[in-house]
């Protein structure tokens, strides 16, 4: 995951820079999904946390669920 998150933003976006007109939605979607779980993955490593941060990773962690459909 560690090599994984350190490109797969930036893939994504460069390959869906001019998406069609009815792919644009979808494409967010999936953009919002990976972008949502490398959040995730990286508060996940954060020694401690705080409220904030484990609110933080809960928002991050709904959002991917929100979004994940986009797979399927």
């Amino acid at each position: 995951m560690k090599a994984l998150r350190r490109v797969i933003v930036a893939v994504f976006a460069a390959t869906h820079l001019n998406p069609l007109a009815s792919q644009r939605i979808p494409f967010t979607e999936a953009l919002l999904c990976i972008k949502n779980l490398v959040y995730f993955h990286l508060m996940a490593q954060y020694r401690y946390h705080t409220e904030a941060t484990i609110q933080y990773m809960e928002n991050y962690l709904e959002e991917f669920h929100r979004h994940k459909d986009v797979f399927s």
